[in-house]
């Protein structure tokens, strides 16, 4: 198995690093600070811009790489207020939490280049599926979603000559989309609005542990007058839409 990163990669990160701790340090006092991984950036765009068009109270908003990077960053104090991600990768972060605030069940998805076809997963031990993607699996919820779902149906130890490990959602859809793999497992999100660039995609919704997306509140700002209304807007039928949008079940329908 190889891990593939372009070459300004570290360069990258460390640009995004930088600014997203210099824009947490300009955040002003009308609105909560949100971040997320960059899978689910669009998705948290959207729901900052519906609310600020709602309450007029624009959220500053905060991006790097993945969930790992975020957390990191929120304990070197980034000054970030609420984290978009799966429960338990929050939960076992180490940073402190307030309050989990439920947005839905997030669904693994495997999708395939434009020029082929996949009936069923077992498929990727076919021949013309020769470079299959995956994000970090220790930074990224999907990585760990599908890694641990390639290890129950006995895939892994087969396909591991053909997987690639890359850092992000977006950068493994790029790459099938580019043709540089054949195969990626993504989110529903990515998948879905991006459908006419790819050869298609099916859901996985068994053989991990459910992904339950959360909005974590960060440990000290549970008062937050900003915080509490972001929070409430999350129950609007607006800010539900969005959520089913991009790919988000209401979580009582898995349980």
């Amino acid at each position: 198995m190889k891990r593939i990163a372009s070459p300004d990669r570290i360069c990258l990160l460390l640009t995004l690093t930088v600014f997203s701790l210099l824009f947490a340090h300009s955040a002003c006092a009308g609105g909560p600070s949100i971040t997320t991984g960059l899978g689910y950036k669009p998705m948290v765009q959207q729901l900052c811009a519906a609310y600020a068009l709602q309450s007029g109270n624009q959220p500053t908003e905060m991006y790097s790489g993945n969930i790992g990077q975020i957390i990191e960053q929120a304990k070197a104090g980034s000054g970030v207020s609420i984290i978009v991600s799966e429960k338990a990768s929050l939960q076992e972060s180490g940073l402190a939490f307030a309050e989990y605030r439920p947005l839905g069940e997030a669904v693994l998805v495997l999708a395939w280049r434009k020029g082929l076809q996949l009936a069923s997963p077992q498929d990727l031990n076919r021949l013309e599926f020769a470079k299959i993607g995956y994000p970090d699996a220790k930074a990224a919820i999907y990585g760990r979603a599908a890694v641990a779902f390639m290890k129950g149906n006995k895939l892994f130890e087969p396909l591991k000559a053909k997987l690639s490990m890359l850092s992000t959602v977006p950068q493994v859809f790029s790459y099938l989309v580019s043709g540089d793999l054949d195969a990626a497992f993504v989110n529903e999100a990515v998948a879905r609005k991006q459908a006419d660039s790819i050869g298609g995609w099916m859901e996985v919704r068994e053989g991990y542990t459910p992904l339950l997306l959360v909005a974590g509140v960060v440990a000290g700002q549970e008062n937050n007058a900003d915080v509490l209304s972001f929070l409430q807007f999350l129950k609007t039928p607006e800010a539900q839409r969005i959520l089913a949008g991009n790919g988000l079940r209401p979580i009582h329908a898995a349980e």
